[in-house]
């Protein structure tokens, strides 16, 4: 006798990825928040410590050079914990949107700012280019919304524009707070100029 399952199989996995990633989003500004909370008391605290470290005389008795650990801590644990969570999320949408983007095969449709387009196709293809690049010193400006409809499910894009080269398009998923406002990979392509 098959098991019934009220979801399939597969899709448990992306259930508890969604729901990981979901997770990780809320300590991603939690540990944000901590680090930022923390960086007043560590600039007083490293300016007190520098004071006592070139204090002479007198002074020196006075005020004592005890390095300021706890300050240190409560700034840089959840400023790297932040860090780490932000390149996992970014990897890991990423590879969900190429994996998506690979497995589309027969029917789907693709919606460029809400309206159907007639060159999906080339669109899907561009799109499978998302790589990461290696920051230079532009930004992103126009956003173009792309929405990717089949039968396995929607996926949703945004591509900003480069500010430097028109062709270069910063890749951000919109699903979670991190993915939205760090980009997830670039594209050069043509496919947009018209957008």
């Amino acid at each position: 006798m098959a098991r019934e399952y009220p979801v399939a199989p597969g899709r448990w996995l992306r259930v508890f990825v969604g729901i990981a990633m979901d997770r990780l989003d809320f300590v991603f500004y939690w540990a944000a928040a901590i680090s930022l909370g923390a960086l007043p008391f560590l600039l007083v605290n490293w300016i007190r410590y520098w004071k006592a470290r070139s204090a002479t005389g007198s002074d020196v008795a006075r005020i004592p050079a005890k390095f300021p650990i706890k300050s240190v801590i409560f700034f840089l644990l959840p400023m790297l914990i932040g860090s780490a969570i932000a390149n996992f999320m970014t990897t890991s949408a990423r590879g969900e949107a190429l994996t998506f983007i690979a497995k589309l095969s027969g029917r789907y449709t693709v919606d460029v700012n809400e309206r159907p387009v007639a060159n999906a196709d080339e669109i899907v293809s561009a799109l499978k280019e998302i790589a990461p690049y290696w920051a230079h010193h532009t930004a992103p400006t126009k956003t173009i919304r792309v929405d990717i409809h089949s039968d396995r499910g929607d996926l949703t894009l945004e591509l900003r524009r480069d500010s430097g080269n028109p062709r270069e398009y910063w890749v951000f998923q919109p699903k979670h707070g991190v993915t939205l406002n760090n980009e997830i990979g670039r594209i050069t392509t043509s496919v947009f100029d018209e957008y």
